[in-house]
């Protein structure tokens, strides 16, 4: 008997059994779930004592609810005293949103973006609509910016109230795909004008007829890409026709003029009455005699092209002669025929001309290598034998080939 008041005397230590003196505001988290555990043990009660310890419990519960941490908050009363203070429904806690959700507002709104609709959203606390929305809207962002960037750069004259208009919608980036579409057509209309002032700066009488139906074709915004195309076409044959016209104008003998200048060296010119020259060929080799390219006005046989290179043998080969004078026009006598050399600062002009050597021809190739030269300085300082690296050689050489046929008719 002794043995078992012991056990008892131990058990009322652990919990008293005056319950009204306890004060749980006065436990540790640990002091509390070991008494709350000792009261679910204690067995034998009165039914007015069981309400007090149904109360203490449940007292003990709230505090533990309040000072533990989310992952510690395990301590559930047991079933028996579950019988005694009722299982109580609990009612979750209104869930926060997340911090990155404001911050991005923040973000968005600093950025000059509209985000009325996301606020609203987020007063529902629907977490599924709320999360796709903000990632919709986030994307939306990344292209309205992609748009934003190309403005920067966009010229917009002509174009203002239009530029305006797209401006304003990109403020919410809702609007993304209206603004993308509007921004298509911005472009075309962009383009339009652009290839309108191509067009209106073309005033040679015999590209008239060309640009009036081009220009008839502008309002067609679908086929933009192909005019353009045309547009470049025209751009090329037009400067060669202005730059031929140029020359011609430039070199065309005046009574002022007359006599001719004096051409040297005296040697290579001939003198008496000037004929038509016919320049049927020119070749255009770098400063050291290697080959550029070939520029005609007529087919070549096989028989023909035997003596054209032959003719170019003999031209190059002049340039190592003592006779050879730099920067002028030499005139080697081949029969019925003349081999003209002439060169710049890096590359030199070989043409095959039948007739007499027109003496204004000088001032023409002069004029010709002098503006090739000038555009493609960079790579004829140092060529490197890549021919497509001399954009401006074809045009040049073709220009004087035209330019040689145009006085030739004049003279004639």
């Amino acid at each position: 008997m002794a043995k078992k008041k012991g056990t008892r005397d131990r058990k009322k230590k652990k919990t008293p059994r005056d319950l009204d003196s306890v004060s749980v505001d006065d436990m540790t988290v640990r002091e509390l779930k070991e008494f709350a555990k000792n009261l679910e043990a204690e067995e034998g009660v009165s039914i007015d004592k069981n309400a007090k310890k149904a109360d203490l419990l449940a007292e003990i519960k709230t505090h533990l609810d309040v000072e533990v941490e989310p992952e510690e908050k395990k301590f559930e009363v047991s079933d028996a005293v579950s019988e005694v203070i009722g299982k109580k429904e609990e009612t979750a806690p209104k869930k926060k949103m997340p911090k990155k959700y404001s911050k991005l507002l923040l973000n968005w709104t600093a950025d000059g973006y509209s985000v009325d609709r996301l606020e609203e959203l987020l007063e529902t606390g629907d977490e599924k609509k709320i999360r796709t929305a903000f990632n919709e809207f986030e994307d939306a962002v990344k292209k309205t910016e992609e748009i934003k960037k190309q403005l920067e750069t966009f010229n917009s004259n002509g174009l203002r109230q239009e530029f305006d208009e797209l401006t304003d919608l990109l403020t919410d980036p809702g609007n993304y795909a209206e603004a993308n579409a509007q921004f298509e057509l911005l472009k075309k209309k962009r383009k339009r004008l652009d290839l309108k002032i191509a067009l209106d700066k073309m005033v040679l009488p015999a590209m008239k007829d060309r640009v009036v139906q081009l220009k008839a074709r502008l309002d067609n915004l679908e086929e933009l890409n192909l005019l353009e195309r045309d547009i470049e076409q025209l751009k090329v044959e037009y400067k060669e026709s202005y730059f031929v016209e140029g020359i011609v104008s430039d070199v065309k003998p005046t009574k002022k003029d007359e006599p001719a200048p004096k051409a040297e060296p005296k040697k290579t010119v001939p003198k008496g009455k000037v004929g038509p020259m016919m320049v049927k060929d020119i070749f255009l080799l770098y400063k050291d005699g290697r080959f550029i390219s070939h520029h005609t006005s007529r087919p070549v046989s096989k028989e023909e092209q035997a003596k054209l290179f032959a003719d170019l043998k003999v031209g190059r080969n002049y340039l190592r002669s003592p006779k050879y004078v730099p920067h002028k026009l030499n005139a080697i006598k081949a029969d019925k025929r003349h081999i003209i050399v002439q060169s710049g600062n890096f590359t030199v002009v070989i043409m095959i001309a039948e007739g007499d050597v027109n003496p204004w021809t000088e001032r023409i190739v002069t004029k010709v290598l002098t503006l090739m030269e000038k555009e493609d300085v960079a790579n004829l300082r140092n060529w490197d034998g890549d021919v497509s690296s001399l954009k401006s050689s074809g045009k040049y050489m073709q220009a004087l080939l035209f330019a040689c046929m145009k006085l030739a008719k004049k003279k004639a």
